[in-house]
C-alpha cells in the first residue's frame, strides 16, 4: 500500500518569524567538499498545501548524509534516512533523489510560512549520523525537536567532527513574501559563498532572496568574512568581501638584493610589500651570490618577515690531466677520477690544495683561489715516478772494472743505486775473459756474482 507522508515544513512564517533564522544556519569551520541540496521546483517557489514534494541531494565526495525539515513554527522533522530508505551513503557526484522509492511519498502540509530543508553530509559515520539514523529507520519521519534553535544549537552542531559540510534550501507553504536581488563579490574573486548556510558558488554571485535579514558567509583559504544584510522588496543589495592586506617584509644580508614574486620583480632588500592573502615564492637575487628562494603562505592581515644570508655564488673547475685516469684530493678529500674529458668540480669561492695521485707517477700538488662565480680550466701533467735500485756487483777475483751502458762505474767488489731499468753490464779485467749480459733491475735489492775465466 503506497503512504502518503505530509511534512511540516520550515521556518518563517507570513507576518513574524517565530525563531530566529541566523540560529538555524550550520557552516563548517572550512568547506572540505560541497553538498547541495534541492526540490522538484526552484529554491523559493510555492507549494500549495498537499502537493508532491521531491528532495535531491549531491556530495562531491563519498559521504553519508543527513535531511531534515524546519517549518515555520521552528519544528525538526527527520526527512532521511527513514524506515522506508535506511541507506544513507552516497556516491560522489551521483544524484540522491528522496523518495527514491514508490512505497511512499513527500506531500506538503501547514503551517503557512517559510521552510528549510538542510542537508548535512559527512565523510564518515560520526556518532550523532549513526544516532540519527537508528530513530529515523525505527520511526516514521520522527519529530526531534520542536524548538529549532535549541536543538540545532546544543544538540547538533557541538557533535559535527570531522570532515563534513552541509547546505540549505527554502521553499514557501501557501504563499510567497516579496522578493529582492542580493549581489556577493569579493576581492580576489573565486571565494566560496554561503548564503543562510546555503552553498552558492564561487563569487561573484547573484541571487533572488526573499525580503528581510540574510546571513553572508564567503570563505578563502584560511579566510572567513561574515555579514549580515537586509534585502528589501524589489531592492538590489551588493556584498563585497576584501581580504586584508597582508604584509611582508623582505631583507637580506648584504642587502640590495632583487626580490622576485611569483618570478615579478618587485625591487631590492630591504622591501616591504603589501599582498593578498595566498601562496608565494620570493626568489633573492645579487650578483656574485647564490640565489635564495622561500615559499610562503600568507593569511589575510598577517604580518611576516622573511630575512636571508646569501652565500657567495659557487665556482666551477675544470681539471685536466695527462694522463687520465688520476684521482682528485681536494682539502685531502677524494672528490673524485679524471677520464678522458677531466673531471668538473662546483666549490664555494676560496682557496684550495689539490693533490693527484696516480700509481707510478710523482704525486702533483697545487694551490688554486677562487673569487664567486669565478671559473677555471687547470691542465696539469704528471711525471712517471723515477725507481731506483740499490745492485751489488762482487767477481772472483776481486778489481775487474764495471761499465753500464758502456759507462765506466767502478771496480768490484761495487754497490750501484741506479734508476731500475734494463742495462747492458761489460765486466773487464786484464788477463780475464770479458763478461757482457743484459740484466734488468727492479725496485728492490740486487746481488750478482761473476767467476772470471783467465785467458788461455
Amino acid at each position: 500500500m503506497r503512504r502518503y507522508v505530509f511534512l511540516l515544513l520550515i521556518l518563517v512564517s507570513m507576518v513574524a518569524f517565530s525563531f530566529d533564522a541566523k540560529s538555524i544556519i550550520i557552516v563548517p569551520e572550512r568547506p572540505y567538499f560541497t553538498v547541495d541540496v534541492w526540490l522538484n521546483k526552484p529554491e523559493g517557489s510555492v507549494y500549495e498545501v498537499g502537493e508532491r514534494m521531491e528532495i535531491f541531494v549531491k556530495s562531491s565526495r563519498d559521504a553519508y548524509i543527513l535531511v531534515y525539515d524546519i517549518n515555520a513554527q521552528g519544528k525538526v522533522t527527520l526527512i532521511f534516512p527513514n524506515k522506508y530508505e535506511s541507506d544513507n551513503f552516497v556516491r560522489a557526484n551521483e544524484i540522491k533523489k528522496i523518495p527514491s522509492k514508490s512505497t511512499y511519498s513527500l506531500r506538503v502540509s501547514p503551517p503557512y510560512g517559510k521552510e528549510y530543508i538542510q542537508v548535512i553530509a559527512s565523510t564518515r559515520p560520526i556518532p550523532i549520523f549513526n544516532q540519527l539514523k537508528e530513530l529515523g529507520t525505527a520511526q516514521a519521519f520522527p519529530t526531534l525537536s520542536d524548538n529549532v534553535e535549541e536543538y540545532v544549537q546544543n544538540k547538533l552542531k557541538p557533535y559535527l567532527t570531522g570532515e563534513w559540510v552541509s547546505d540549505l534550501t527554502y521553499f514557501y507553504v501557501g504563499r510567497a513574501p516579496a522578493f529582492g536581488t542580493l549581489i556577493v563579490d569579493s576581492t580576489p574573486p573565486g571565494m566560496t559563498v554561503y548564503i543562510d548556510g546555503s552553498y552558492k558558488g564561487k563569487t561573484p554571485v547573484t541571487v533572488s532572496v526573499d525580503e528581510g535579514t540574510h546571513y553572508v558567509t564567503v570563505y578563502f583559504e584560511n579566510y572567513t568574512f561574515y555579514k549580515e544584510v537586509y534585502v528589501g522588496r524589489d531592492q538590489t543589495v551588493k556584498v563585497i568581501a576584501t581580504l586584508p592586506l597582508a604584509q611582508l617584509s623582505l631583507s637580506s644580508s648584504p642587502s640590495g638584493a632583487s626580490v622576485y614574486l611569483n618570478g615579478v620583480y618587485q625591487g631590492k632588500t630591504p622591501l616591504t610589500l603589501n599582498l593578498s592573502p595566498g601562496n608565494y615564492t620570493v626568489t633573492f637575487r645579487k650578483e656574485g651570490y647564490r640565489e635564495e628562494t622561500r615559499n610562503i603562505t600568507l593569511s589575510a592581515g598577517e604580518t611576516r618577515s622573511v630575512y636571508v644570508t646569501l652565500k657567495p655564488a659557487q665556482s666551477s673547475l675544470k681539471l685536466r690531466t695527462d694522463p687520465s685516469g688520476v684521482d682528485v684530493y681536494i682539502d685531502g678529500r677524494y672528490v673524485g677520477t679524471t677520464d678522458q674529458n677531466g673531471l668538473n668540480l662546483i666549490l664555494d669561492p676560496g682557496t684550495y690544495e689539490i693533490k693527484l695521485e696516480k700509481e707510478g707517477y710523482e704525486t702533483d700538488r697545487f694551490t688554486v683561489n677562487f673569487g664567486p662565480g669565478e671559473e677555471k680550466e687547470i691542465f696539469r701533467k704528471l711525471e712517471k715516478r723515477v725507481v731506483f735500485s740499490e745492485v751489488r756487483i762482487e767477481t772472483d777475483p776481486s778489481r775487474a772494472t764495471i761499465y753500464l751502458n758502456g759507462y765506466y762505474h767502478g771496480e768490484t767488489p761495487i754497490t750501484l743505486y741506479i734508476q731500475a731499468g734494463t742495462y747492458e753490464i761489460t765486466i773487464v779485467k786484464p788477463g780475464y775473459r770479458t763478461i757482457v749480459k743484459t740484466i734488468t733491475f727492479d725496485d728492490e735489492k740486487e746481488y750478482f756474482k761473476f767467476i772470471m775465466n783467465r785467458i788461455e
